[in-house]
């Protein structure tokens, strides 16, 4: 069942306005409100659909803040948010919102048909952000619809899938706090899947906790503007690696690293100098 609420956003001196929307889909025994940005810029010509889904049991309403309407405004984009709530430590058990094939994979693609037919996007492939507990759902539902994600970006859960063949053609930036209690398993998420040659970035910071800081959010932002541009069905090259030393199984792709380095904030040419020259084997981190 689908409930479709409607605002419209104007704003007072300026001649573009917005469109958001909030309904409710029901699931498996599960239901969940989602939110959904379009801006006048997405309306007359629409890239693509980022999912942005929040920590745990986080408000979808929240991920949708300025920031992040203003990167859809630039990049055409059409936001969407859930609002998982999970019950109790069900999530620890192997159930809850964070598996998709629990119901919350289901309630995503009816919550994709409604918002193609409330926007007119396209819903076929998209892209996918998720920090803590977003992490866990996005990753997951890569690996249960990997035909339904384009890319996505995956920043610091608890514990992780193991990654297998079915994601080696779904690009993907892993990252995690080198201070968050996460890390260790989030970066061995990392490994496991640049050894099986899927298409990752790994990235991490240096003093960051469990936190959704602007610096993460720039590496972010890099990354998905490259796949949402990208009209490859399949990615050129089976693997990226690490971007903090640019060292890789294979020649990285030549248009996604100048994307990233581009940002200073994420990449400093001191630490690039300093990290190609260690010529780690395997191209990560530690």
């Amino acid at each position: 069942m689908i409930k479709t609420f409607t605002f419209i956003l104007c704003l007072l001196g300026s001649v573009s306005t917005a469109a958001e929307h909030s309904w409710v889909v029901s699931a498996q025994g599960m239901k969940v409100w989602f939110q959904s940005f379009q801006s006048n810029e997405a309306k007359a010509k629409t890239r693509g659909v980022l999912v942005l889904v929040p920590g745990y049991n986080g408000l979808g309403q929240e991920m949708l803040d300025a920031r992040w309407k203003t990167f859809a405004e630039k990049n055409q984009l059409v936001l969407l948010a859930p609002t998982f709530q999970a019950e109790g430590n069900e999530n620890n058990q192997g159930k809850g919102y964070y598996y998709p094939e629990q119901g919350s994979g289901e309630v995503m693609e009816k919550a994709l048909r409604e918002l193609k037919r409330l926007t007119g996007a396209n819903t076929d492939k998209v892209l996918f952000f998720g920090f803590s507990a977003g992490a866990h759902f996005s990753h997951r539902f890569a690996l249960w619809k990997p035909q339904r994600v384009k890319a996505f970006v995956a920043y610091s859960a608890a514990w992780w899938s193991e990654p297998t063949e079915v994601v080696r053609n779904v690009p993907a930036l892993i990252m995690c706090g080198e201070a968050d209690d996460r890390y260790a398993a989030t970066y061995e998420f990392f490994r496991k899947g640049h050894k099986l040659g899927c298409p990752w970035l790994w990235r991490s910071y240096d003093d960051t906790e469990h936190v959704l800081t602007p610096t993460v959010r720039a590496m972010a932002e890099s990354f998905l503007t490259h796949y949402m541009h990208s009209s490859n069905v399949k990615p050129e090259l089976p693997s990226y690696g690490d971007i903090q030393t640019l060292l890789t199984q294979k020649k990285p792709e030549n248009r996604l690293l100048r994307i990233c380095a581009s940002i200073s904030l994420v990449l400093k040419s001191r630490e690039f100098g300093e990290n190609r020259r260690s010529n780690h084997e395997s191209g990560n981190a530690d």
